[in-house]
């Protein structure tokens, strides 16, 4: 069972809004937890990241990083969306040389003040903008929205015809780049717009790193979509790496299971930890002590050992009605809990050991509201109401997920047994060679 983590780069077309590729990345990867780090507008085209699985943890580490674009100027006239989409508002004849504009772009180096164009995606009292001005009811540029971005560099790349010009910018997040060129335009006295916009680097990701939709399809169908996945740790190599693979085993235990170790060697208020080449996740070094605040290693370190127990409740008895009977466990607290989701267990019951697939969560398909845990005993048949229960946690399958139907879920726990039972079974061979060797060291 693929379970899909890290960050992959769509290398979205024009006409694509930064939604269409998240849902299209979704249905590719068969993959939930799925996000953008920003949008890009729907006209333009390049390099949109899109974080899967655990990676969605990443977000604000990746949405303040600097952005790269290639643009085509045209002066000489002015759209009220101020690109090529719009109607034109205004003109003039005036024909402008390359060294003007060379002259203006280096005008814009630095801080810079922007008026968001009234077709932007901007929220304005929970509506988007571009919608409020689609029925009239915004028509000017709202002036209490201006905000402060930077511009770090400016270039005149070509010229492309008559008052086009193509240009390169860098500059910070929330840039609207259709905004500068009208901006640029005023400046050497012309309206101006954009023709065009190529995203061509987001913080560390660029063109080269980014595949089409149809490109990623085909790599499914070769078994090979893990190849252009960027691991999590590689997605945020801005951040600094803090080995600790001289921690004692105990220490590191601790470590992986949340809890502060002390620590004396210098860390930042942010780094990528890693311990014996593996990446645990993020953390910090806050008064000689190390903390993983936002854990991205293999889950089955931090379920290892993990097991809770309690009594057998009833509850609603929907999954007996799609043949998936589960053992509800009485409240649990949540500290106790894994993260919500479902995953493979092993679950002791009356002196006996069952394969299982344990669900944590508010059951959103049938409207939970309370968060339950509910074990599929794989093989036991029975009433067990009122008795104890035993649930040894092996391996994440999956988070929540809200499907369409009791069909639909039916469907995917069937898939969850499957893979919960080859899980199982070589847990139950490694618990074996575990017993024989214990067994076989009392002998000597």
């Amino acid at each position: 069972m693929n379970n899909y983590e890290g960050v992959i780069c769509v290398l979205k077309p024009p006409g694509m809004t930064s939604s269409d590729a998240v849902t299209d990345v979704r249905r590719v990867f068969n993959e939930k937890r799925v996000g953008h780090t920003g949008t890009l507008d729907p006209a333009a085209a390049g390099v949109l990241p899109i974080c899967l699985g655990r990676a969605t943890r990443l977000f604000d580490f990746l949405v303040d990083k600097r952005k790269e674009y290639i643009a085509e100027l045209v002066l000489g006239e002015a759209t009220d969306t101020e690109d090529a989409t719009g109607t034109v508002t205004a003109s003039c004849d005036r024909v402008f040389s390359a060294e003007e504009i060379e002259n203006a772009l280096r005008g814009f180096i630095g801080e810079v003040t922007q008026t968001p164009p009234i077709y932007s995606a901007l929220n304005v009292n929970g509506e988007k903008l571009y919608k409020l001005a689609r029925r009239g009811e915004v028509t000017e540029a709202l002036e209490d929205k201006k905000r402060v971005i930077t511009v770090y560099e400016a270039e005149l790349l070509r010229e492309t015809g008559e008052n086009r010009f193509l240009i390169r910018i860098v500059c910070s997040k929330g840039t609207y780049i259709r905004t500068l060129c009208k901006d640029i335009g005023a400046a050497v006295g012309a309206p101006a717009y954009m023709g065009f916009l190529l995203r061509t680097r987001s913080g560390a990701f660029t063109l080269e790193d980014s595949y089409s939709i149809a490109e990623l399809a085909e790599l499914r169908g070769e078994g090979r979509l893990g190849e252009a996945l960027i691991p999590m740790d590689k997605a945020i190599p801005h951040i600094p790496a803090l080995d600790v693979t001289d921690l004692p085993k105990k220490k590191k235990d601790l470590l992986i299971h949340g809890a502060a170790v002390k620590f004396e060697h210098d860390g930042g208020d942010v780094s990528r930890i890693y311990a014996d080449g593996e990446f645990l996740g993020l953390g910090s070094v806050k008064n000689g002590q190390l903390r993983i605040t936002h854990w991205l290693g293999p889950e089955t370190h931090q379920l290892k050992g993990m097991k809770i127990e309690g009594r057998v409740v009833e509850n609603n008895h929907i999954g007996r009605t799609i043949g998936f009977p589960t053992a509800n466990l009485e409240k649990i607290p949540v500290k106790l809990l894994p993260p919500e989701g479902v995953y493979a267990t092993a679950a002791e019951l009356g002196g006996r050991v069952y394969p299982g697939i344990t669900s944590i969560g508010f059951n959103p398909t049938v409207g939970g509201r309370e968060l339950t845990v509910e074990t599929n005993l794989i093989g036991f048949e029975g009433d067990c109401y009122g008795e104890r229960l035993t649930v040894r946690f092996i391996e994440r399958l999956r988070g929540m997920i809200k499907f369409a139907s009791l069909e639909e879920l039916k469907a995917q726990l069937e898939r969850d047994r499957a893979a919960s039972l080859v899980i199982y079974e070589k847990y139950a061979r490694e618990e074996r060679e575990k017993a024989r060797k214990g067994a076989n060291s009392q002998n000597i």
